[in-house]
């Protein structure tokens, strides 16, 4: 059995008794009452990612004039990222939120924009996820009826271990890292001399506790409110790929809607698109200075090592993405 099979199988056992995520009419209200409809979520509540949903939700109650709520499900309770991703695909829920990357087992060219230093920062991703690449990206993810109502913005990612300081690829050998379940970041950390441990979102910090991982990757933001500073202390700025998470609809759901109420739907998936910017960039400069406090010892890598060193995989991996690669504006 492939990949997607098993985890239709797997979601449709586990989510059927969460089809009331996906449009159920409140049970208060009756035949007449608001559409209730839940968002899956895998971070914590007191990420800025939560409260931009949250704000996703205040935003389709107001365009739909209340026929439609949103109840944000962040913590991973309703599963991990592949589980409401395949439940919000089969149309058991509404909403999901995902990294872009976790979806290639529907189509392996969208791990395109995880490949490690591609972009030029903030800017040069934004630039690409809000032009041609993103709506490629988007109108792959319709085919397997998923709706991009926006792509998010998650920061640089960085390492951060137990163990010591990094500052070239060498001090990453014999680390056991935690990455995401996708082909590129297993590559990428084995390439750097260091061991991958694909695991799910809500899994790292009991991994991190338990020492079955030494280390993680991931933003600075995600770093301090998952509080993995009690954990892994050593946090270098690394900044090897930019984030690019994706809010999704199911498109068997909308299709159920009136004309009036997808419309409000894809309004408000615009609006959160800038409000979430916005709350990012303020959570980084707070949640650094949050983790420093916790603990948390931060420096500067030789990032042109870290070119050097992943260059090769760079070119092994650039065929896998077709024409989508020739979307990026830099594969150094």
């Amino acid at each position: 059995m492939d990949r997607r099979a098993l985890l239709t199988s797997v979601c449709a056992v586990a989510g059927a008794g969460l089809v009331t995520g996906c449009g159920e009419r409140d049970r208060t209200g009756g035949t007449d009452g608001p559409i209730a409809t839940q968002l899956g979520e895998p971070v914590k509540g007191n990420s800025p990612m939560v409260v931009a949903e949250n704000f996703f939700g205040d935003q389709v109650k107001r365009l739909t004039e209340g026929r439609i709520t949103v109840e944000v499900k962040p913590g991973g309770v309703l599963g991990d990222d592949n589980r409401v991703t395949e439940m919000v695909r089969t149309g058991q829920l509404a909403f999901c939120k995902t990294l872009l990357a976790n979806l290639t087992a529907y189509d392996k060219r969208l791990g395109v924009v995880n490949l490690p230093y591609v972009f030029h920062g903030e800017g040069g991703c934004l630039q690409a996820i809000r032009g041609e690449l993103g709506r490629r990206c988007a109108s792959i993810l319709d085919e397997h009826g998923l709706t991009v109502l926006a792509f998010f913005y998650g920061g640089d990612r960085n390492v951060y271990n137990r163990l010591r300081q990094v500052y070239t690829p060498a001090d990453l050998k014999g680390m056991r890292i935690r990455v995401p379940q996708n082909i590129v970041s297993i590559d990428m950390v084995n390439a750097l001399g260091a061991e991958a441990v694909p695991l799910a979102t809500n899994d790292i910090a009991s991994a991190l506790e338990q020492k079955l991982v030494d280390a993680a990757e991931n933003s600075a933001v995600f770093y301090a409110t998952e509080q993995h500073t009690q954990y892994a202390r050593h946090f270098s700025w690394t900044r090897h790929q930019q984030t690019v998470d994706t809010l999704l609809a199911s498109k068997t759901w909308l299709s159920t809607l009136p004309a009036a109420d997808r419309d409000a739907i894809v309004q408000a998936g615009v609006l959160t698109r800038d409000e979430q910017l916005k709350l990012w960039t303020a959570a980084t400069f707070e949640q650094v200075r949050a983790a420093e406090a916790q603990g948390a010892w931060t420096n500067e890598v030789d990032s042109t090592a870290f070119r050097k060193t992943l260059a090769p995989m760079l070119r092994e991996h650039r065929g896998t993405f077709g024409d989508l690669a020739s979307l990026l504006p830099d594969l150094g």
